[in-house]
C-alpha cells in the first residue's frame, strides 16, 4: 500500500507545521489527524482546531517539494502554493500554484489550442 504524506498547516496563517512521511509498506494504514497529532512531536502541544491537514497522494508534488523555496497552503482555498528558486535574483517571489499542476493546465489549453485549430482548418478547406 502507498500512502502519501500529509500536510498539517495553521488555519489563520497557512504556515506549514509538519509534513509526515509517505509510507510505501504492505502493512501501511491510514491514520487520522488525532492518531498523528499525538504520535508525532512536531504536532505535540499545538490546538487542533487551530490546525488543517491536506492529504497528497503518493510522491504528489515530489518535484515541486524538491525545487521550491518554500511553501505553503493557501488558507481560503485549501490548497499548496510553492515559492521557487528565482535564478535572476528580481523581485520578492510570491507563492503559486505548483509547477505540476501548472504544467497540467497549460497541456490541456494546449489540446484544446489544437483542436480547434484542425477544426478551423477542416472548415476553411471545405469551404
Amino acid at each position: 500500500m502507498k500512502i502519501g504524506s500529509k500536510v498539517y498547516w495553521r488555519k489563520s496563517s497557512g504556515e506549514v507545521i509538519f509534513i509526515t512521511p509517505e509510507i510505501e509498506s504492505e502493512n501501511a494504514r491510514e491514520t487520522t489527524k488525532d492518531d498523528d497529532m499525538g504520535f508525532y512531536p512536531q504536532l505535540k502541544g499545538f490546538d487542533p482546531s487551530q490546525v488543517e491537514v491536506l492529504q497528497l497522494t503518493y510522491q504528489q508534488y515530489l518535484e515541486d517539494f524538491q525545487r521550491a523555496k518554500s511553501y505553503i497552503v493557501n488558507p481560503e482555498t485549501g490548497k499548496m502554493e510553492f515559492v521557487y528558486i528565482d535564478g535572476n535574483g528580481g523581485a520578492t517571489p510570491t507563492p503559486q500554484a505548483p509547477f505540476t499542476d501548472q504544467l497540467t493546465e497549460l497541456k490541456a489549453r494546449q489540446d484544446s489550442a489544437e483542436a480547434a485549430l484542425l477544426t478551423l482548418m477542416d472548415v476553411t478547406t471545405h469551404a
